[in-house]
Order: structure tokens, then C-alpha cells, then sequence
């Protein structure tokens, strides 16, 4: 016999029933309990069943056209009215906000090398940044700085791969190996910017230029992309990376950026350079976790609007993207 108890006794009597209820949907790959409760609505038939150790310890149950949540054993019943769903999800929103908002993308990561997730994307991949100074006027004229990239081929023996650094001294071996990389070369907003930008560094001929441009193109799978056009507005990675993953970028804003990268220039500040570099691997890690995200959840989200994905969706979007498309739609060029 269950006792059907509000959200407000359960918080009184101090029970572990938020908490372990939380549990289940994060290991499921939901931040939000909104985000749970809306595909458990798009899922249940009669019931949901959640086990521990081989035995039932709650159970999400369809009465009446409203959800009920049970927790087996302490035989507790939990109605879900809207007001309730809200309650609930504010309460526990607001554990995530004071516990530390890395969490989430840790545990992707974490599990992603456990899981082997390359294989969702039929073929490895790497993610990778670099730091500039922009020329907003011409990027033949922008010049790279410093840059990071991980690498799923360098998963071996159950050890993750490590972010790399790339310098201006091997930006050209870099390059060399994005040109020949067998696999997807992954970044936000990489094709309109990064990738010209690290050939137009390179030792590469100003002749060769287009077509090692194009060669990388072909093979990218840019984010910035694929948001823009099932949003239809451009939405940068930061803004992305907070709303899905909960990390953010190091630095408070642009300006902030500028004027480590000038005090760099000036004064060769080792301290002011580590501070963008890690800035540059951190921004490698929001794009990395928003994929894993991606691919675990099989949607793509942003200010609580849900766009259900398969696979299919992804190879027809995520692949040979022309320049003129990109100039014209996205960047507004």
C-alpha cells in the first residue's frame, strides 16, 4: 500500500526520493527533470519500471491520463499535477546550480570513452579550436595563435585521449593531418572560419588554398550549422553549451579575451597566454560535450525547444555543406 504524499511532505520528511529520482533521469542523459518528464509522456504506455540491484525501486505509472511517481521502498506515491512537475524540477534545477555545474559534462565524457561512442558516428572524429587574432575584414589576414584538439582515435586501451596542443610551430603537421584525416572533423562555426584560418597559416601555396579549404569542408560537421537551421537564428556556443551541458566559457566576455591577447602581444605575459589557451580548451569541451549530448539523447535542444534526431537526420544535415549556403543563410555575408 503506497502513501500518495505533496511535493511539500516529501520535503519535510527528508526523504531520498528527489534525490534518487534524480539519479535516474541523469543517468539517462537528462539535465532537467522537464526534459524527463516530457519524453516519459512521449514514451509510457501503462508504466515505467526502474530497477536497482534486479529489483523495482520506482516506477513512473500512466492513472487517469497524469503520471504518478512510486518509489518501492518506502511505499511512497508522488501525483503529477503541472504545478507539481514544476516544483519539482525547480528544487532540483536549483541542487545542480549550488553543486556545480561541470558535473553534467563530466559524466558524458566520461562515459563516452566507456561506451566506444565513436561508433554513433560511423567513423572517428576529432573536435578542435583555435585562437586568433581577427581580422574581422579579411581572414587571409587573421592570424592564428594557439589551438586544441581531441582526437577519438587516440582511445587505446581503455585510456581517454588527452586535448593536444597545437602551436604556430605545428600548425603546419596539423593541418597536414586534418587534410588526410579519415573521419569527421567536428567544431562550431569550423567551416565558415576555423578551417580556412588554419590553411591561410599554413605553409600551404596561395594557389593550393581553395581546394585544401574545400578537402577539409567536405569532411566537417559543423555545429554552428546545424543549430542555425532548425532554429533559424544563430545561436553561439556559449549560449549552447550553458543551456545543455552547463559549462560555460573561462572568460566573463570578448573584451575580456582582447585584452589578454593585447597584454600577451605586449609584455609576452606566459601567465596572460595560459589563460587563453585555457580558454581555447575549454571552448574544445563545450563543443565536445554538446555532440555527446547530442548523440545520447537523440535531440537537439535550446531554451527548453525540443527537436527529436536519428541518424538519418545527421547524415543528411551534418554533411558536404556548400560555401554559398553558409555566406548566404548563416553568416549573412
Amino acid at each position: 500500500m503506497y502513501k500518495t504524499l505533496t511535493f511539500e511532505e516529501i520535503q519535510s520528511i527528508k526523504s531520498p526520493f528527489f534525490s534518487n529520482l534524480k539519479k535516474i533521469y541523469e543517468k539517462q542523459w537528462f539535465v532537467y527533470f522537464k526534459q524527463f518528464i516530457k519524453k516519459i509522456n512521449e514514451d509510457i504506455i501503462d508504466e515505467i519500471l526502474y530497477f536497482s540491484a534486479w529489483e523495482i525501486y520506482f516506477r513512473i505509472v500512466l492513472q487517469d491520463n497524469n503520471l504518478e511517481i512510486i518509489d518501492e521502498k518506502q511505499a511512497i506515491k508522488l501525483k503529477l499535477t503541472d504545478e507539481t512537475i514544476l516544483k519539482v524540477h525547480n528544487s532540483l534545477k536549483k541542487k545542480i546550480d549550488n553543486t556545480g555545474k561541470k558535473n553534467i559534462a563530466n559524466t558524458l565524457v566520461e562515459n563516452f570513452w566507456k561506451e566506444n561512442m565513436e561508433n554513433y558516428l560511423w567513423k572517428h572524429f576529432l573536435v578542435y579550436d583555435i585562437e586568433t587574432v581577427w581580422n574581422i575584414q579579411n581572414l587571409k589576414e587573421t592570424r592564428f595563435m594557439v589551438g586544441y584538439v581531441i582526437d577519438s582515435k587516440d582511445y587505446k586501451d581503455e585510456t581517454p585521449p588527452k586535448y593536444k596542443y597545437v602551436s604556430e610551430k605545428n600548425l603546419n603537421k596539423f593541418v597536414d593531418y586534418l587534410i588526410n584525416y579519415d573521419g569527421y572533423i567536428i567544431w562550431y562555426n569550423n567551416i565558415a572560419f576555423d578551417n580556412p584560418v588554419v590553411v591561410y597559416n599554413s605553409s600551404i601555396s596561395e594557389n593550393e588554398w581553395e581546394e585544401k579549404i574545400k578537402i577539409i569542408n567536405e569532411k566537417s560537421l559543423d555545429l554552428f550549422h546545424v543549430y542555425s537551421k532548425i532554429f533559424w537564428k544563430r545561436i553561439w556556443l556559449n549560449a549552447v553549451a550553458t543551456n545543455i551541458v552547463w559549462v560555460s566559457k573561462t572568460l566573463s566576455s570578448w573584451a575580456e579575451w582582447a585584452q589578454l591577447l593585447k597584454h600577451y602581444n605586449e609584455t609576452w605575459d606566459q601567465a596572460a597566454l595560459n589563460k587563453v589557451k585555457n580558454y581555447c580548451k575549454n571552448d574544445v569541451k563545450m563543443t565536445l560535450t554538446i555532440l555527446l549530448y547530442l548523440l545520447f539523447n537523440w535531440n537537439i535542444s535550446y531554451n527548453w525547444v525540443e527537436k527529436r534526431i536519428d541518424i538519418d537526420y545527421i547524415k543528411e544535415h551534418w554533411c558536404l555543406i556548400v560555401e554559398n549556403e553558409i555566406k548566404n543563410n548563416i553568416l549573412g555575408l
